[in-house]
């Protein structure tokens, strides 16, 4: 792992720790409720999404688990369609994906 790619996922951890942060203690409803958490954490997909463009194919191809592919087209359908992004899966993504995300990445550090 060369240092731009240290550099890149540490950015990635914190944003990943921030989402997780606005949304904790939160059930569905709420979470759609509240515009600024949704906004906060959309904010947080774009900038996961955005960095993890930057990690090395090298990085990428030794580290198949991590859906790459998947973080970067979330973004795109946040950035690109936000008024229809599907709040269940934005849900889905923010309770069941990241936690393990955040667990792939801080065992690669």
């Amino acid at each position: 792992m060369n240092d731009k790619d240290i550099l890149v996922l540490k950015k990635i951890i914190k944003y990943v720790r921030e989402a997780l942060l606005y949304t904790r203690g939160m059930d569905f409803d709420s979470f759609v409720n509240d515009s600024k958490t949704v906004s906060a954490t959309a904010f947080m997909f774009g900038q996961i999404g955005e960095l993890a463009k930057l990690i090395t194919d090298e990085m990428k191809s030794e580290n198949p688990q991590i859906q790459w592919r998947g973080i970067q087209g979330l973004r795109n359908r946040i950035v690109h369609d936000y008024e229809n992004v599907d709040m269940t899966m934005l849900w889905d993504v923010v309770k069941n994906d990241l936690p393990e995300l955040l667990s792939q990445l801080e065992s690669l550090m």
